[in-house]
């Protein structure tokens, strides 16, 4: 199962990849795709409830969180460490492993690609026309966002923000850059192998105070998620967010909209204020696929992975969304391959530019290891802070009372996964 779809990888995986590998290994390969928000979490619930479970699964890390917690994966650190002979180190390897005593160097997931999630997007063409600098405030965001969404003309269409509000996806990972840059943590270090919660009041009303004034600057909270924000900034109808890497600019640029990509900037998301010292500036961390346990063939699969990732295929596998993940070892960026791409020669290698300045000036202020294990990463499946921000912006509770909740829930949950947990 993958939610690695869509026009590029469809193609690839049943014209290209898949028939390579079936004609070296006469092994077959049963692809099905997964959707984004939670779709592909339900189907693979229902596959290892009837005892069929996929040998691999590929999503997010916060979908990953419950399998491993609960003992569901296998160890791939042999997998990794192969794949690391020949490109290099694992960028930000702490985010694939579980961090729990002596096996706090196992993997158990093979890395796929880079997610920076503290990357503010923006027009910088509209910037420019309207006399808007890069916001480093909340403040300073706020009015651009009413500078935008009230311009008119050349702009009129467009809103000066895209604030996700549904209970599922977007929306959660939203809400941790606005933490981060609030001063607060979901976790804090509690000694030994474990994390407490650090879920405080004082900084995540401010949080949600800040998205309620956004959600009048946007368009239809509930509306928005992953795919409808790239449908909108394709379209040219929003002039900030928050994403991934400067992922938007990919997609643009290959559905015609050249003008769009090309003016698609990124930044580093505004703080709260300048009295604001944050532990970080944002998440990052590294998507890729666990080996899952009870599985009928995972040894092939662990070879499918290797030939996926190996030294004929890993920069094609990295060229196939090129904008949307960052190569996940050290050394495939700086490749000729990767650098040759055409997609890296268009416009002077002004999609290059964009990758290396996120890597150069946003990943260092993201680079410090958000406290975690197993259990707690595992609590991010239930989707508690998007249920609270959907409260707020879409349902209309007041913040006080969506915290309260919020919090009571977080402290329910963890207890109960800690007591599922293969990890103690």
């Amino acid at each position: 199962m993958t939610d690695l779809t869509g026009d590029q990888w469809e193609p690839y995986w049943e014209d290209e990849l898949i028939p390579s590998w079936e004609e070296q290994s006469d092994v077959p390969v049963n692809l099905e795709f997964a959707g984004f928000e939670g779709t592909g979490e339900q189907r693979l619930a229902a596959l290892m409830q009837a005892g069929d479970p996929p040998e691999f699964y590929h999503a997010t890390t916060s979908e990953l969180g419950e399998l491993i917690n609960q003992g569901m994966t296998q160890d791939v650190t042999g997998v990794v460490e192969d794949l690391q002979d020949h490109w290099g180190d694992v960028l930000f390897d702490h985010t694939l492993q579980p961090l729990v005593g002596d096996r706090d160097d196992e993997f158990h997931s093979i890395p796929h690609g880079v997610y920076v999630g503290g990357c503010l997007n923006y027009r910088a063409d509209v910037y420019e026309d309207l006399g808007l600098e890069v916001p480093e405030t909340w403040d300073e965001l706020r009015e651009n966002a009413r500078a935008i969404d009230e311009a008119g003309g050349e702009w009129e269409d467009m809103r000066g923000w895209a604030l996700p509000g549904a209970p599922a996806g977007k929306s959660g990972s939203d809400f941790s850059n606005w933490l981060y840059n609030a001063g607060g943590l979901t976790w804090e270090e509690a000694g030994g192998d474990e994390v407490e919660l650090a879920f405080e009041e004082q900084h995540v009303l401010p949080v949600l105070e800040m998205l309620q004034d956004m959600a009048e600057y946007s368009p239809d909270p509930s509306a928005v998620d992953w795919g409808t924000t790239i449908e909108y900034w394709i379209a040219g109808r929003m002039g900030q967010c928050f994403m991934n890497n400067a992922w938007l600019c990919g997609p643009a640029y290959f559905a015609g909209a050249e003008e769009v990509a090309l003016n698609t900037e990124q930044a580093l998301i505004p703080l709260r204020n300048d009295d604001v010292d944050p532990h970080t500036r944002g998440w990052i961390l590294v998507n890729g696929t666990p080996i899952i346990d009870g599985s009928s063939n995972p040894d092939e699969a662990r070879e499918f992975k290797r030939y996926m990732y190996g030294p004929e295929r890993h920069v094609e596998a990295s060229l196939m969304e090129p904008m949307r993940f960052i190569p996940p070892y050290e050394e495939i960026m700086e490749t000729d391959e990767y650098q040759s791409a055409e997609i890296f020669q268009l416009e002077d290698g002004e999609f290059l530019r964009k990758n290396q300045h996120v890597m150069d000036e946003i990943v260092p202020e993201l680079d410090v290891e958000i406290p975690s294990t197993p259990a707690s990463n595992h609590v991010s499946a239930f989707n508690i802070p998007e249920e609270m921000t959907n409260r707020v912006v879409v349902e209309g509770e007041d913040p006080e009372d969506a915290y309260e909740w919020a919090y009571d829930e977080y402290e329910r949950r963890i207890e109960e996964v800690r007591q599922q947990s293969n990890w103690q």
